[in-house]
């Protein structure tokens, strides 16, 4: 596994208490969209490093001068030390790993992400957008509220014919649009054609199993299903 050294350049709040994390993009750092890093905080070298590193999805595009990764605000000290990280302070990456790349451009693809689950799909849905792939993206991005959902603007103004944004927001009070859980009545919704997608989930555990669980028994087999699970750390 390569390993980089590279510097914050920016923080950005990207929804409510969520911050993307902006690093200059190593030479001879390449990657592709939906992979991920781990992420390994100097400041927290003497601590080893289960506590040093952690895994991070890339939130970037592989055409972005630059790599970023989002991050929920937790108790962690982990989280706690890359929150507070001034600009221009120096980082490690190792990697990149990952296989929630796509694997088939000419098929649809289903993407469905919860919370800070968006991360990867940000830098997926760009890239394929710039490389004029023809597939169909469907998106379904759920959160609580609007507040939560970091990229949500972004996302929104990506929309074209080959790329639907179905946002989810299931405790929002004046919200006209989709509220309840992903569930088969949805997907059937927003998916004529079941079958014929790759999937992708990505989020906390419970959300990615209970999903991928029900499409299993939508008749959908595993081998069509990518998955990738935020467990907070």
């Amino acid at each position: 596994m390569e390993t980089f050294q590279t510097q914050l350049i920016a923080k950005r709040n990207v929804a409510r208490d969520t911050i993307a994390f902006v690093f200059a993009k190593p030479a001879n750092f390449s990657y592709q969209a939906g992979q991920y890093v781990s992420l390994v905080l100097p400041q927290l070298s003497d601590k080893g490093p289960r506590e040093a590193g952690r895994s991070m999805s890339l939130a970037s595009a592989p055409s972005e001068d630059f790599i970023m990764i989002a991050m929920r605000l937790g108790p962690s000290l982990y989280k706690q030390t890359l929150w507070d990280m001034k600009v221009g302070e120096t980082v490690e990456i190792r990697g990149p790993l990952g296989a929630l790349v796509p694997h088939d451009t000419t098929k649809p693809s289903v993407y469905i992400a919860g919370g800070i689950g968006i991360a990867p799909f940000r830098g997926m849905i760009l890239d394929a957008r710039e490389k004029n792939w023809p597939h169909d993206i469907t998106l379904l991005y759920a959160n609580r509220y609007r507040a939560d959902a970091a990229f949500l603007d972004e996302l929104q103004a990506l929309e074209n014919k080959h790329f639907k944004l179905i946002p989810i927001l299931t405790r929002e009070k004046k919200w006209s649009g989709e509220r309840t859980h992903c569930d088969e009545a949805m997907i059937k919704k927003y998916v004529p054609d079941i079958h014929a997608p790759s999937y992708c989930i990505v989020g906390l555990p419970n959300m990615v199993t209970e999903v991928s669980l029900l499409l299993n028994d939508m008749g959908i087999g595993f081998e069509q299903v990518r998955t990738e699970l935020f467990t907070g750390y």
